[in-house]
């Protein structure tokens, strides 16, 4: 069947998590406030939640960074679009990749071990992201010389500027993951062994993908797209696109094509996060570094609302915009 968001967001996700989630978040941010969110987001992704336990372990599941994605907007500004409908967050998009992760591993007979670290990879993925997402990133880019991608990995590696005993990778161990290889999957650095899972998340239609778009329809109010029940097959050692899906993921393509052209390029949109993106570079340094578990939406509240009324984006005036084609001489 596809796999979609659970229905049952007022059920709480098991009392492991829950007795972890009250222990484990600290720093900055207010332990009660971050438990409350992860609940939430656990409780309106239930049955993945359910599926996860046991698979990464609850220190994982509580750990305080995934409480932090709940905390990071999924479309950034474009939820401050008059047209936008029904926000999500980071937290709610890794789970959905996530969910993908264990129902194509399931198709594809994937061993515990790889199914375990394939789902790793699905979940902490994004888990670097700045603040607002990818509204604000090229400012952060500049101003402290490092893309959510590099975060991520400190993250997960316990390198860089986020320490190892700061970081994911303790939890990762405890859930009996190599934090190296996990990393070698995420950005597609594995060993032949392992450049299957890596291809899942980064050929060009993959499972981030998969979940995003049909994420960022669903928040606009557009027709969505409900996937086929299997998506991948194997060929050898390769994955290739299973040929029944193949007519479905044609009209992903196309939903693609929609989503870029009339949600995540609107005029208003762009222009935000330009204006963002620039007060961004000016105000932000890498001490941000040594509190990132606590560095979220909020950093950037009165900013993001100066940009987007500059921008006319609160009032969703793309109309005023016209852009000057190139001129041929």
């Amino acid at each position: 069947m596809a796999v979609s968001s659970d229905s049952s967001a007022s059920l709480p996700p098991g009392p492991t998590v829950q007795a972890e989630l009250a222990v484990v978040v600290d720093g900055e941010v207010d332990p009660r406030a971050d438990a409350e969110l992860l609940a939430a987001a656990l409780g309106r992704n239930r049955a993945t939640a359910q599926r996860l336990q046991p698979l990464l372990g609850a220190p994982l599941l509580a750990s305080r960074w995934l409480a932090r994605l709940a905390r990071i907007s999924f479309l950034g500004t474009l939820d401050l679009h008059p047209h936008s409908r029904e926000a999500s967050t980071r937290l709610d998009h890794s789970l959905g990749v996530a969910a993908l992760g264990l129902q194509v591993g399931a198709e594809l007979g994937l061993t515990s071990a790889d199914l375990r670290l394939l789902v790793a990879a699905c979940l902490l993925h994004d888990i670097g992201h700045y603040p607002l997402s990818h509204a604000a990133e090229s400012g952060f880019a500049r101003a402290l010389g490092v893309a959510h991608h590099g975060v991520s990995e400190w993250i997960v590696r316990g390198n860089g500027a986020i320490p190892t005993e700061q970081s994911l990778r303790p939890a990762i161990e405890r859930a009996g993951l190599d934090p190296e290889l996990l990393w070698s999957v995420i950005v597609g650095e594995a060993t032949s062994r392992h450049a299957a899972l890596s291809s899942l998340l980064l050929a060009p239609i993959n499972l981030d993908t998969l979940d995003g778009i049909r994420r960022t329809a669903r928040s606009f109010g557009r027709r969505g797209l409900r996937l086929p029940p299997a998506l991948f097959a194997r060929s050898g050692d390769e994955l290739v696109l299973e040929p029944a899906a193949i007519p479905a993921l044609d009209r992903f393509w196309a939903l693609k094509d929609r989503m870029y052209g009339e949600v995540i390029n609107l005029p208003s949109n762009i222009v935000c996060e330009a204006e963002l993106s620039r007060v961004v570079a000016e105000r932000f340094d890498r001490a941000v570094f040594g509190r990132f578990a606590g560095f979220d939406d909020a950093a950037l509240g009165s900013l993001a609302d100066a940009a987007a009324r500059q921008a006319a984006l609160l009032a969703g005036a793309d109309d005023r915009f016209h852009f000057a084609g190139r001129r041929v001489s």
